[in-house]
């Protein structure tokens, strides 16, 4: 039973995980399409999730459950669109469908901030004060259409802002990310850290990485996944903050 999931698990990569078109945050709408049978369902069960699962088992128990319903999507290659379709659900994070056979949840945690961390990106004048944001974590986790969890990255900090004068400092804490199981992929260039932009006072705080895999048959290779994929969480010189992604 073990080698035949596992078998599925490769061969849903094989035909599913291909190189999409670039795609952002800011690219994305909600749906206003309906969702399919399949991504309704995994939306409904989400929303309700009546046994406290935690996303990762609640996501592999009705992928299992509901294989029958499966459809392995065709690419448009017709649309220069990303063709990515979101929902938002109701604990505040996103789940985001894609035509690749694989699909996304974006999700953003808050706790309270102790300050630990003291060191900004900018030095602010001495003399004003800024409030601060809870430390934010934001998120996104990668799974396949089996329901297996492919990876998470993160990016935790909080922020310092001012109104007036306008001021945003990112104090960054840490970034990471996880990989599920198998562990089939490898990252490279991973980058971490945070940026203030002192024109449009919007700071950030990020981890990046190219992730990607593949094999090699008789000497040649064959990349099935490649993706550069950047999370993040943004901040205003009002506090108010946003996470977001980029990916290509």
């Amino acid at each position: 039973m073990i080698k035949n999931k596992m078998g599925i698990f490769l061969l849903v990569m094989l035909i599913g995980m291909v190189l999409v078109p670039s795609a952002s945050a800011q690219e994305e709408l909600t749906a206003s399409e309906e969702p399919s049978e399949w991504e309704q369902g995994l939306v409904d069960a989400l929303n309700s999730n009546t046994k406290s699962l935690s996303t990762d088992d609640l996501i592999l128990n009705y992928c299992e459950a509901n294989e029958d319903k499966i459809s392995i999507l065709k690419k448009n290659t017709a649309s220069e669109k990303s063709n990515l379709r979101t929902y938002e659900l109701k604990d505040g994070s996103d789940i985001t469908f894609t035509n690749e056979n694989f699909f996304f949840v974006t999700n953003m945690t808050e706790e309270p901030n102790n300050k630990t961390i003291t060191q900004s990106t900018t030095v602010a004048t001495s003399s004003v004060n800024l409030d601060y944001t809870d430390t934010i974590t934001a998120s996104q986790s990668f799974y396949n259409i089996m329901g297996g969890r492919l990876f998470t990255i993160y990016a935790k900090g909080y922020y310092g802002y001012s109104i007036s004068p306008a001021i945003v400092e990112a104090h960054y804490i840490d970034a990471w990310y996880t990989l599920g199981t198998p562990t089939i992929f490898q990252v490279s260039n991973w980058q971490e850290g945070a940026s203030d932009n002192t024109v449009t006072h919007i700071s950030e705080i990020y981890g990046s990485g190219h992730f990607h895999w593949g094999f090699e048959i008789a000497g040649a290779g064959l990349v099935l996944y490649d993706k550069n994929i950047k999370v993040y969480s943004t901040c205003d010189q009002f506090g108010n903050v946003h996470r977001t992604y980029e990916m290509t």
